[in-house]
């Protein structure tokens, strides 16, 4: 009868050492919890003619609900971190910092949660992109991609949006590290939002 045979422990241990994890944030004793900030601050007070808002809740790409950081490594292939994860799902942290953002724009005059009927706005976000991009790995860089749509209040579902356009920024890692991944999350959202707050001021009021 043959035996098996045992593999000693140092050899085991230097193994799983050696093995690659693919993630930014090795080797952790715990998980590392981060947040895309919103505004913080006194609400000023809105302008003449502020509009209401009915923020509907972020969509997000379903690669993209988890809360651990997603990397992209190669041509459709992903990673995710099991160190490194958002402090909650991105849906509700999102639709929150999209709401500090817009109740801090003197055009806007409120942000319900509805339903808005004629003469307000319905705002809908969607995340396309919540990601590090280590296709290139001398250039890694964190990307956030968000579609916003505005529909009039009241309109037919068949109406077309007032303004649909994505706002994408790309953000360079000094370092490919899950801090810096966030830094530059939080870097792109405030970007995002006030070229979004900018286009949202431009349409014309609602009927």
């Amino acid at each position: 009868m043959s035996r098996l045979r045992r593999t000693p422990l140092f050899a085991i241990l230097f193994l799983l050492s050696a093995t690659p994890t693919g993630c930014l944030s090795r080797p952790p004793l715990e998980v590392q919890h981060f947040v895309i900030g919103a505004p913080e601050g006194p609400i000023p007070p809105p302008a003449p003619g502020a509009r209401l808002v009915e923020l509907e809740p972020v969509r997000v790409n379903p690669v993209y609900l988890q809360t651990s950081f997603v990397y992209q490594v190669g041509a459709n292939r992903i990673e995710t971190d099991p160190y490194a994860a958002l402090a909650a799902p991105p849906r509700s942290m999102l639709t929150a910092a999209i709401r500090a953002c817009l109740v801090r724009e003197t055009s806007v005059r409120e942000v319900i949660d509805g339903p808005a009927g004629p003469g307000a706005f319905v705002v809908v976000p969607y995340v396309q992109e919540l990601a590090g991009d280590f296709t290139r790995p001398e250039a890694p860089t964190g990307v956030l991609s968000i579609e916003f749509a505005v529909l009039a209040g009241g309109a037919p579902s068949t109406a077309p949006p007032l303004l649909r356009k994505v706002y994408t920024r790309r953000e360079p890692l000094p370092r490919k590290t899950a801090a810096d991944l966030a830094d530059a999350w939080n870097r792109a959202f405030p970007a995002i939002m006030k070229e979004f707050s900018s286009d949202f001021a431009a349409l014309p009021a609602a009927r």
